[in-house]
């Protein structure tokens, strides 16, 4: 009850809370306005990276290069020294698949990674959640997925916003839920990456059934799917100035976020600090209106 409260704890006066309250909402609205910033910011940075990878892998980086029409709506226009290829052409496509969890013998002391979705938060996968063994392998859908093919997550509910990709460092099995692209000479498997990163919501279109209430990608449309194949050196250069480009936007967002971090832990201290009664605004007046104030 409030009586036992009064009698217990100690509390400021009703005009002492109301100067705590009025402080607070002054103070935190300003850092609230701090963090908003910085968040914009970082999706502003996320949108300037987007465009930037997908002007490179589309435009290719000589900006004088003489241009066709790729027939393709979402690819627009690209240099006229381009190939455009089906997908199915330049990878072969292997699937996964869950070995039973009821047979511990697939589970125990296994030393094959074994890809699921949740494992999709790093581009580049060495290590994974669950591992599986040799016997698994044998015994189930599961197939061995060979180093540098590129992960890709073909059903859940992710693919409403994203497509999420990786590329496997080390030899690796998968769960049904994912498909593996592994590319010979024509392509490298980053330029490909690249491509689906800068644009992700124009592929998210091409490659999913209009209508369908199961999130996935389907395999027809993924394969059928014409990509842009630049001359293999201009990939090298496009995947090299992409992933430094990438470098200074990670940079830059890391700052961003370490900032609202920095922010958030400031909001809290003061809260406490004008709560506690570390700090005296009995005498605290809203700048604002002390402006008025003095004007009048």
């Amino acid at each position: 009850s409030e009586a036992y409260l009064m009698e217990n704890f100690c509390f400021p006066s009703k005009m002492e809370q109301t100067k705590i309250a009025n402080f607070l909402d002054h103070e935190t609205a300003k850092i609230d306005s701090l963090i908003e910033k910085q968040q914009q910011l970082i999706q502003l940075l996320k949108e300037k990276r987007q465009a930037v990878i997908s002007h490179a892998v589309t435009k290719g980086l000589d900006p004088n290069a003489p241009m066709k029409d790729s027939g393709v709506e979402w690819l627009g226009e690209v240099p006229e020294h381009w190939g455009l290829v089906p997908l199915k052409y330049l990878c072969s496509f292997s699937g996964g698949g869950t070995p039973s969890k009821d047979n511990l013998s697939y589970w125990t002391d296994g030393d094959i990674p074994w890809v699921s979705p949740k494992d999709m938060k790093t581009f580049w996968i060495k290590e994974t959640q669950d591992y599986i063994t040799e016997k698994a392998i044998k015994e189930s859908s599961t197939n061995m997925v060979e180093p540098n093919s590129l992960l890709m997550v073909v059903r859940s509910g992710i693919l409403q916003r994203t497509i999420p990709i990786a590329i496997n460092k080390v030899p690796v099995t998968m769960n049904q839920d994912m498909k593996a692209l592994k590319f010979g000479n024509r392509v490298l498997v980053e330029y490909i990456a690249d491509l689906i990163h800068g644009n992700t919501s124009e592929l998210l279109l091409e490659w999913s059934k209009e209508g369908a209430t199961v999130e996935s990608i389907e395999h027809e449309y993924l394969a059928n799917s014409i990509v842009p194949v630049p001359p293999i050196e201009e990939q090298q250069s496009i995947t090299t100035l992409v992933a430094k480009k990438m470098g200074v936007y990670r940079e830059l967002t890391c700052k961003a976020e370490s900032q609202i971090l920095l922010l958030q832990e400031r909001r809290t201290a003061l809260i406490s600090a004008a709560v506690t009664g570390k700090i005296d605004v009995r005498n605290w007046q809203n700048p604002t209106e002390a402006k008025m104030e003095f004007s009048a």
